[in-house]
């Protein structure tokens, strides 16, 4: 059995559920809203079934807090409360629900310090509305765009990877194995790249664990589950085991891992890669877009393209307000064209810089890696990759 135990303290929790309560979201009927998100059969066994809302709500946050994932990689305490900031919307009490979330995604990286640019541009007034886009730009695309987005998908894998801590997988209540997801997709022939702490799997945060050894990292990446083409549930979909020695290169920084897949995997064309970074100024206006193929929440994959502008983008990072989820670590940030720009990697706060988006302030951006600097992070450390990888762009 594992040493975890619960996503958050009693604390924390009791915190979610006061201001569950304060939003007036713990009616049944909003419950039961907020519960559609969970699977039908984890849903139907939760305890809160014929209580009044309060001790419904009381019971079902503390099972689901005890519940790490689901045998499909679904995390229930992270889809619920992510259902609940959905319907909060602008209440104050959004906070706190947010927050928990955070702590809740476990396998998120450490968020780098502010950007200094954010600081400095913090009086920026940047507002989009329906109008301001028909009067600035063209926003109709080549229905090639359609073709292309769902060639680029099939590139697109979800990845459930299991804890092993001493040389011994982790189990959570009932025995199920703790498993962590996220989204990788094909860089090279037979190559699969997805984030450095999609693989690590250790908590960070209030709960930081130790890095994981080597050996239990090789043991996570063997075990790896790649499934291809997991576009419904309950719809069969082509999946392998990475086996052993599958991992080529990592870095904690760049937060990236390359991992060789096995022979028996479906062949599958590698992503076409951007040599040059997408630039933005954070003071130009919001216009260049960038499109996310993802498995949020361990779903079936989906795509990220509405609202989906980039707030800035340098040699050094790529930021964007696409929506992601978590799951949605390792997936491919992609242009218009579906050229990969970026390698998705975790979000921030971008408080105080005046973006909204119908009518609603932004409070968080997503970011990621350029490609340009990952491969050559490559070219430095792992000459031979590298010039594999470029091969098979050729």
């Amino acid at each position: 059995m594992s040493d975890w135990e619960r996503h958050l303290p009693d604390a924390d929790l009791d915190a979610v559920r006061k201001a569950v309560i304060d939003a007036g979201l713990s009616t049944g009927p909003i419950l039961d809203a907020i519960s559609q998100v969970l699977a039908p059969l984890y849903r139907g066994m939760l305890p809160g079934f014929g209580l009044p809302s309060n001790l419904r709500l009381f019971q079902e946050l503390h099972a689901m807090n005890r519940v790490h994932n689901l045998r499909n990689g679904d995390v229930p305490l992270e889809q619920w409360l992510s259902s609940a900031v959905a319907l909060a919307g602008d209440l104050e009490q959004v906070g706190v629900l947010e927050r928990a979330l955070d702590r809740v995604r476990d396998n998120a990286p450490e968020l780098p310090p502010a950007d200094k640019r954010l600081t400095d541009a913090a009086q920026l007034d940047r507002n989009v509305s329906f109008e301001a886009r028909i009067a600035e730009f063209d926003a109709t695309l080549e229905v090639k765009y359609l073709q292309q987005g769902l060639k680029a998908a099939a590139s697109v894998v979800k990845l459930l990877v299991p804890r092993f801590m001493g040389g011994n997988q982790t189990f959570g209540a009932g025995q199920e194995p703790l498993l962590s997801g996220g989204t990788g997709w094909l860089i090279g022939p037979g190559l699969l790249i997805t984030n450095h702490h999609v693989i690590h799997f250790r908590r960070t945060g209030f709960l930081a664990e130790a890095d994981a050894t080597p050996e239990d990292l090789a043991l996570q990446v063997q075990h790896t589950e790649v499934l291809f083409d997991y576009l419904q549930k309950d719809h069969p979909s082509a999946s392998c085991k990475l086996g052993p020695s599958s991992l080529l290169a990592s870095d904690k920084t760049l937060d990236f891992a390359i991992l060789r897949l096995p022979p028996e995997a479906p062949q599958r064309d590698p992503l076409r890669l951007r040599s040059e970074p997408i630039r933005k100024r954070m003071d130009a206006a919001l216009s260049a877009c960038v499109n996310i193929l993802q498995h949020p929440n361990g779903e079936p994959m989906r795509l990220g393209f509405r609202d989906n502008f980039v707030v800035v983008g340098d040699d050094d990072t790529l930021s964007y307000l696409t929506d992601t989820d978590f799951g949605s670590s390792g997936s491919p940030v992609c242009d218009d064209a579906w050229w990969v720009a970026a390698l998705h990697r975790g979000s921030r706060e971008i408080a105080g810089l005046g973006i909204e988006i119908r009518g609603r302030p932004v409070r968080r951006e997503n970011y990621g890696v350029p490609i340009a600097k990952l491969l050559g992070r490559l070219a430095q450390d792992h000459p031979p990759l590298h010039a594999e990888i470029l091969a098979g762009q050729a």
